[in-house]
C-alpha cells in the first residue's frame, strides 16, 4: 500500500492559503489536479501540517483527505504532563513560550495559533541564530523550536515550540505503521526543513520550488526539488511519482526526481 503525505500551507495551498491561486495571484488548478490523480489511482491522501486539529479537519473535509496529522504530531507526543492536561498546557506551564518572546524581539504569537492548540505553541517572525539552542537548554532537552518555513515575502517564518520527540517524520512513521503501508512506496511533498525530514520514513520526498527558494539550505539537502511552485509543484511531484511507480512495475527505469 502506498500513501501520499502532503503539507498544506506553502505546498498544497498558495500564498494566503489559497487553493486556486499561484504565487502571482493567477488562477491555478494544479493542486486540484494532483488530488484527482491520487484519487484515480486510489492512493490515500494524508495532510501533514502544523495547523491545529480543528483547522486541519475543516481543510481535510474540503479536500477529501483520507487522514490528518495535525500540529506535526505534537498533541500525541511523549511529554511530561498531568493526567488530563494537554501537551500545549504543559508547555505553557513551563513559562518557556513567554521567555522565548521576551528574548526574541522579532517574534510574535501567530494569530492562527491562539486557539484550538493541543500540543504546540506557534509563532511567526524571525529568531536569532541561538534560539534553537536556547530552547533546548532551557527545557533540558524536552522541547525544540522548529522552523516550519517562510510565510511572508519579507522573510518571516513560522516557528513551533513543541516536544523534542514530535516531528512530521515521527507522525508519518506512526501513520505508515498504523495503515500497514509500504514506507518505501510512499511519497511526501512539502516546502520546509520539517517536510524534508520525512525522507527518513518514506521512499520519496519532493520539495516544491517556493520552499527551496525560501531556504537555500533545504534546496541544497533535498534530493528532489520541483520546477514548479505550490500546487503546481505538488502536481509535478505526484505525476512523476505515479509515473515512476508504473515504470518500475513494468521493469523500466524510474523517473529521475531532482531538477
Amino acid at each position: 500500500m502506498r500513501v501520499a503525505y502532503i503539507d498544506v500551507d506553502g505546498t498544497l495551498l498558495g500564498p494566503g492559503g489559497h487553493l486556486l491561486r499561484d504565487a502571482r495571484g493567477a488562477f491555478s488548478d494544479g493542486a486540484v489536479r494532483a488530488l484527482a490523480l491520487l484519487h484515480a489511482e486510489s492512493v490515500p491522501l494524508v495532510l501533514v501540517s502544523g495547523r491545529g486539529r480543528t483547522r486541519l479537519e475543516a481543510t481535510g473535509r474540503l479536500l477529501g483527505a483520507d487522514g490528518l496529522l495535525a500540529e506535526m504530531g505534537a498533541a500525541d507526543a511523549d511529554h511530561p504532563r498531568r493526567p488530563g492536561q494537554s501537551v500545549y498546557d504543559a508547555i505553557a506551564e513551563t513559562g518557556l513560550p513567554d521567555l522565548l518572546l521576551d528574548r526574541e524581539p522579532g517574534l510574535e504569537r501567530h494569530p492562527a495559533g491562539l486557539t484550538g492548540r493541543e500540543g504546540s505553541h506557534v509563532f511567526r517572525g524571525r529568531v536569532g541564530d541561538d534560539a534553537v539552542a536556547f530552547v533546548r537548554e532551557a527545557s533540558d532537552g524536552r522541547l525544540r523550536l522548529a522552523d516550519n518555513g517562510r510565510i511572508a515575502p519579507d522573510g518571516g517564518h513560522i516557528f513551533h515550540l513543541l516536544p523534542a520527540s514530535a516531528s512530521k517524520a515521527a507522525a508519518v512513521a506512526a501513520d505508515v505503521a498504523a495503515r500497514g503501508a509500504d514506507a518505501a512506496a510512499c511519497l511526501a511533498v512539502g516546502d520546509s526543513r520539517q517536510d524534508l525530514d520525512m525522507r527518513r520514513v518514506v521512499g520519496r520526498v519532493a520539495i516544491v520550488a517556493n520552499g527551496a527558494e525560501a531556504d537555500p539550505s533545504v534546496a541544497a539537502d533535498a534530493e528532489w526539488v520541483t520546477a514548479a511552485a505550490y500546487g503546481a509543484g505538488v502536481l509535478e511531484a505526484v505525476r512523476a511519482w505515479l509515473a515512476g511507480a508504473t515504470a518500475a512495475a513494468r521493469g523500466a527505469r524510474a523517473l529521475p526526481g531532482r531538477r
